[in-house]
């Protein structure tokens, strides 16, 4: 495919063997947590692209799972191919998430580094609704596969099509510095378009969670690997501590998080410049 006389892309979608079901069914949705979060590669059925060829820009387009990178992607990442076709390539990273994928994209930004690869941009797309709308919308999406309305009162679960469709605003500040090989100024020029748009709260509430999923997939790690029944016990009493986490818990930390916010307001000012940045501390 060509978009002009120059620029040319390859389209490689990784598939995972066994592959993910679609719609999720609920103990398998929950099983993927422990490999996830601890970055454990999977299996992928061969590449298509040729990884020995040099490309100009590289886009990884990824969902998260479990405040961590799906698990293909992480097998690609770990793979000898991701190490020959990333090294010394710019890459922007296009994420489609709920609202948190800030510890996703930090875990993705050390992949790229131990690659050798460049990171130049990221383009997060979020859904926009109420946090906990959000949840109930999402579960429902990935256990029915319909992405409408629940029970014809809830908003539609994920991205937007209209943030789908205004994605395209993206294109030009990508297709110049691609054109100028000059990639220094994109992420600045993405985030003037809205590439990025952080909640305080949130991201703070994200980081602390993503230290106790950590703690999490060990607890379950203990009983197996993926699909083993020992470990269904363990899953089922982190999917209601999770559940309860998010209904119960987190209205208030996102309450008193804004009632200190001024005590570490220059902190978290320096940390959504960070997370909204390419670089890797």
């Amino acid at each position: 495919m060509s978009l002009d006389k120059t620029i040319h892309f390859d389209f490689e979608s990784l598939m995972p063997e066994p592959e993910f079901p679609f719609p999720w069914p609920d103990m398998s949705f929950w099983d993927v947590m422990p490999e996830s979060v601890r970055k454990i590669p999977s299996k992928l059925k061969p590449f298509q692209f040729d990884h020995n060829k040099k490309y100009d820009l590289i886009f990884l387009g990824y969902p998260i799972w479990f405040l961590s990178p799906p698990i293909p992607l992480t097998t690609f990442l770990k793979s000898d191919a991701a190490k020959k076709v990333m090294a010394g390539t710019p890459i922007v990273t296009i994420i489609g998430a709920r609202n948190m994928w800030v510890s996703a994209q930090e875990d993705i930004k050390k992949m790229i580094v131990d690659n050798k690869g460049k990171l130049v941009g990221n383009i997060a797309l979020h859904d926009r609704h109420q946090n906990l709308l959000s949840v109930i919308t999402i579960i429902y999406w990935l256990m029915t596969g319909k992405k409408d309305r629940y029970l014809g009162i809830f908003p539609k679960p994920g991205v937007s099509d209209e943030d789908i469709q205004q994605a395209t605003r993206f294109g030009k500040p990508i297709h110049k510095a691609l054109s100028s090989g000059h990639f220094e100024q994109l992420q600045d020029d993405l985030c003037q378009l809205g590439s990025v748009e952080l909640s305080p709260d949130i991201t703070s509430i994200e980081l602390k969670a993503k230290k106790i999923f950590y703690i999490w997939s060990g607890f379950i790690l203990k009983k197996g690997g993926p699909r083993a029944r020992e470990r269904i016990g363990r899953l089922k009493m982190f999917k209601w501590y999770l559940l309860f986490v998010i209904f119960a818990v987190s209205p208030i930390a996102s309450l008193v998080f804004y009632l200190t916010y001024p005590l570490f307001y220059s902190k978290i000012r320096k940390n959504m410049a960070y997370f909204k940045g390419v670089d890797l501390r």
